[in-house]
């Protein structure tokens, strides 16, 4: 009898998770639907390509933000990109300065969590804007191209700022709560992604 109880309960607990899980990952990928990563991958961990990174990152954020301001989503956002992708492509090599390749592209990739100073990214996979300097063998730097939440002048302005540019590019209420709360409830389905993701790969 106990047994039967102890498997029943166990089964329930299993359901109750795995129907959970389901549904932080659809709210993931809606999430995920709405945003354009923005991802940059030094030559190599040399102090000195890792410094030209962020020169190229420094380059391209308005570069980007002027090729997106009118966008009402994503998925505009990202036709502008691919229409600007040679721009930015020499803005790119211009900015590094070393005469090595530069490769700009839009493709899907799998990012881990990421934190940042007004808000936080869950894991999964999105649209991204790559940019892989030279031999594209060092450290990466991450953020979004769309909406511009990675631009000093919106995260410099506060709350209020971010929010709007957050809600201007489409995102909901509750999709703006998920990436800007570091509530406990928040920080449990951050946790349960990593662990799909770890799990799933």
């Amino acid at each position: 009898m106990y047994k039967r109880y102890f498997l029943l309960t166990v089964s329930c607990l299993l359901i109750c998770m795995l129907a959970l899980s389901w549904q932080v990952l659809l709210q993931q990928r809606a999430l995920a639907d709405r945003l354009i990563r923005f991802h940059v991958v030094a030559a190599s961990d040399d102090p000195l390509d890792q410094a030209r990174k962020l020169v190229v990152r420094d380059a391209l954020l308005p570069e980007i933000a002027a090729l997106t301001a009118d966008c009402a989503d994503a998925d505009a956002a990202e036709a502008a990109l691919k229409q600007g992708l040679p721009a930015l492509q020499a803005t790119a090599f211009s900015a590094l300065g070393t005469g090595e390749p530069v490769r700009a592209a839009l493709a899907e990739e799998t990012f881990p969590r990421r934190d940042y100073d007004s808000f936080s990214l869950p894991a999964g996979t999105y649209r991204a804007l790559r940019v892989t300097l030279g031999a594209g063998a060092g450290h990466n730097w991450w953020c979004v191209a769309f909406p511009a939440l990675c631009l000093p002048a919106v995260t410099e302005r506060g709350e209020e700022r971010f929010a709007e540019t957050a809600l201007d590019a489409g995102l909901t209420p509750e999709e703006l709560e998920l990436v800007s709360s570091d509530g406990e409830h928040v920080q449990f389905k951050f946790r349960l992604l990593d662990w799909l993701a770890e799990l799933f790969g």
